[in-house]
Formats: C-alpha cells, sequence, structure tokens
C-alpha cells in the first residue's frame, strides 16, 4: 500500500475520531419542547433559606449543562440531619430478612432528591426530574421504572445487599413469611464528592388489608451508576407564572407614593355615601406596609369600609398584590353556608367578592392603578352596588401629581 494511501487512511480516521469526540461533548441532556430563558439548577441536600448549592444551568436550548463544585467538608458535617449512613438510604433497615454480601467503609452521605430551577432574577419556579417515565418523581411513585438522583459522600464506600420485609399475620405482629410485602436490593460504590444513583422500581404488588386492595412498590433496587443514561426524560415542572413574577420585580423597584399624594387625594363622599373617617398610615394586622389610607363611609345602614394599599417598594406587599392578581385572574365561585366567593370582571377590572346573603355583608377586594391593592368592606350593600360606588373614588389618581 502506496504511503499517500496510508496518509489518506489515516487522515480519515483521525477526522472521524474527531467527529465523534465533538459529538459526544455536544450530547448533552435535554429537555424536550423548552421555551423558557436560561434557568439555574440548584440542589439543597443541606437545607434551603440560603443554603442551595448551584450545580448548573439549563440553557435556552434546553440543554442541561452540570458543574458540580465541591463541597466544604465543615458544611457537610454541620448538617448532620441530612446524613445519612449507606444502609440507610440503601433501605437496609426495618428488615425482617437482611442479607448483605459486601460492605465497605463507614460512610455517611446526602441526596440531592430532585432538582430545584431559579430564573436569572433568583425566583423559584419549579424543578426538574430525571426518570425513564414523565410520571415518576420520587420513592412515591408507583409507576414501574426508575428516577435518578445525586448523592454526595464524605468518602469512599460500598453496600450490595437486599433487604425482605414481610405482612404481618391478623392480630398479630409477628411477620409473616409467607406474605412477601416488599424486597429492596441495593448495589452502591460510591467515592468521595458526587455519585449518581439509579432508583429502580422493577415490580408493582397488589395486597389487602381489613379487606381494602391497594398497591405497593413490591421489588426495588438502587444501584450506583457511573453516567446520565442517554435514555432518560429530562421532565421539568415550571410552576412560576412569569408575569406575575414581572409584576413583582418592577412594583419592587418604585417609589411609594407620599402621605401628602393622600391628604391631596381624599375624597369628601363615595357615591352617596359621605366620609365620615379616615386614618393614613394605620397598623393593620397582616398588612406588611404602613402606605395605605383607611376611609369610612356611611349612609343610614349603610356603611364601607375602604381600605388602599400602596404596594410599591415593599417586597412582602407586593407579594399580596401579585397573590390578589392571580386569585382574580380566572373566573370562579365557590358556594358557602351563608353566601358565595367569586372571581370576576366588573367592567374592566377583575375582582374577587366574598358576599353574605344572610346578613347582606360584602367584601370586594382588587388591585388599582397598577400598584394598589384596595378592600372595601360593607354592611348593607350588595355586591354590584359596592361597585358602583367605589367607582367614584377614581383610586388611579392617586399616583397623578
Amino acid at each position: 500500500m502506496g504511503t499517500l494511501k496510508l496518509r489518506a487512511i489515516f487522515f480519515y480516521i483521525i477526522v472521524m475520531l474527531s467527529c465523534y469526540v465533538l459529538q459526544a461533548q455536544n450530547a448533552l441532556p435535554k429537555i424536550e419542547n423548552y421555551t423558557k430563558a436560561e434557568l439555574v439548577i440548584r440542589v439543597a441536600p443541606f437545607g434551603l433559606d440560603g443554603n442551595e448549592i448551584t450545580v448548573g444551568r439549563i440553557s435556552v436550548d434546553g440543554k442541561v449543562h452540570f458543574k458540580w463544585p465541591e463541597i466544604d467538608e465543615a458544611d457537610f458535617e454541620a448538617s448532620g440531619l441530612f446524613m445519612l449512613k449507606l444502609e440507610s438510604f440503601a433501605g437496609m433497615v426495618g428488615c425482617n430478612d437482611k442479607e448483605i454480601e459486601e460492605k465497605k467503609g463507614d460512610i455517611k452521605a446526602v441526596d440531592t432528591k430532585f432538582f430545584l430551577l431559579y430564573n436569572q432574577y433568583g425566583d423559584a419556579v419549579g424543578s426538574l426530574h430525571p426518570s425513564t417515565h414523565k410520571d415518576i418523581r420520587d420513592a412515591n411513585s408507583l409507576t414501574v421504572g426508575s428516577y435518578f438522583s445525586w448523592f454526595y459522600s464524605n468518602g469512599d464506600g460500598a453496600l450490595k445487599g437486599a433487604c425482605t420485609q414481610y405482612n404481618t399475620l391478623e392480630n398479630n405482629a409477628e411477620p409473616d413469611k409467607n406474605s412477601v410485602r416488599s424486597i429492596k436490593i441495593s448495589d452502591l460504590n460510591f467515592k468521595k464528592g458526587w455519585n449518581i444513583v439509579e432508583h429502580r422500581l422493577l415490580e408493582v404488588n397488589e395486597q389487602k388489608s381489613n379487606d381494602q386492595s391497594y398497591r405497593v412498590r413490591f421489588k426495588e433496587q438502587i444501584i450506583s451508576i457511573d453516567k446520565i443514561p442517554i435514555s432518560i426524560k429530562w421532565n421539568m415542572e415550571y410552576r412560576a407564572n412569569d408575569e406575575l413574577l414581572r409584576i413583582e420585580r418592577e412594583l419592587v423597584a418604585e417609589e411609594p407614593i407620599d402621605k401628602t399624594y393622600y391628604e391631596n387625594w381624599l375624597p369628601k363622599k363615595m357615591g352617596d355615601l359621605k366620609r365620615t373617617n379616615y386614618e393614613i398610615g394605620k397598623k393593620m394586622e397582616r398588612m406588611p406596609t404602613l402606605n395605605n389610607v383607611q376611609l369610612l363611609f356611611e349612609k343610614g345602614a349603610k356603611r364601607a369600609t375602604v381600605t388602599i394599599v400602596d404596594c410599591a417598594g415593599d417586597k412582602k406587599a407586593v407579594s399580596g398584590y401579585t397573590m390578589l392578581q392571580d386569585m382574580a385572574s380566572r373566573d370562579w365561585k365557590d358556594k358557602t353556608k351563608t353566601g358565595y366567593d367569586t372571581a370576576t370582571k366588573m367592567d374592566d377590572t377583575r375582582v374577587v367578592i366574598e358576599y353574605n346573603e344572610n346578613e347582606v355583608k360584602t367584601v370586594l377586594s382588587y388591585n388599582s392603578g397598577d400598584r394598589f391593592v384596595v378592600k372595601a368592606e360593607a354592611t348593607n350593600i350588595k355586591p354590584e352596588e359596592l361597585w358602583e360606588q367605589l367607582k367614584t373614588l377614581h383610586v388611579e389618581k392617586l399616583v397623578k401629581k
């Protein structure tokens, strides 16, 4: 074979190997039909509230990029409540029959359980669940298949064995060895650091207790694996409302109105009701800000108290604003013992109504002026009449100088 031909073959092999390596590098896990912006992936093996650990990101094309960090051993040791010995997370406790083929190392580890998702602003928006089926989330699932989690171990260790649990005999605490309740098989080989674990449900069984039938996870297996299987599905649960999160960010950044705005705006009447009292900056239960005004209107037996809260610049107040926005966003109606609760549209405003028909008491709650929460509580006034009176207040004018 000529030298030129050998060089050509050698060059072809190099090109093919390079393509293969590049393809392997690009074979990242991917979320199908992904439509969100880039998200941050965190885990919470040591608890929430600032203890979350960033382990990667989801890019705009839905690919999952992991970057597992080193763990400070001091943090690991300080979180003893979340650390488990091999036997515990392998399901080798509470066994009626236990067979251990191999055990190495007296180690402890913590489980990530699943991945927490955050947007670029730090808002918690959902979770990510790698599994073989979209219905499988954790050990409570009764769908045959696997889910995956990552464990951080404080050392090298291994455990291989099986745990069998039996049902108990009727009217007796003794196990019935002729009636197997569950079988758990473990084959774990941990290295210090992060380890991938596959939790397999191999078989589901129908069982009975007190003439009631129920299904149980009958045969399970927990094993260590070296790499993420290509075949698994990356199931994302996106629970956030992006529009409400946007409103929260913008409203928190706004400056609250000055007390003089309320003073200059104060109406003397609401519909045919006369204002008989008011208070600015009142401290109220479950009201996180003093930037509010409360007005009392009366006429005969009719009485209405209107509270207006400026939510701008206050994170807790803004959360109340978006919560009401979400509650009023769609039509719904629930009957109560004395009347009903509902969300509906009154003119162009979404309103939540609580109505006591027996006592003719009405509560209307709604957002106004892109920053105010308005709550009107009235006696001897029906919802439709109260709404017509509230419209005469023109709350939106509060933000106009």
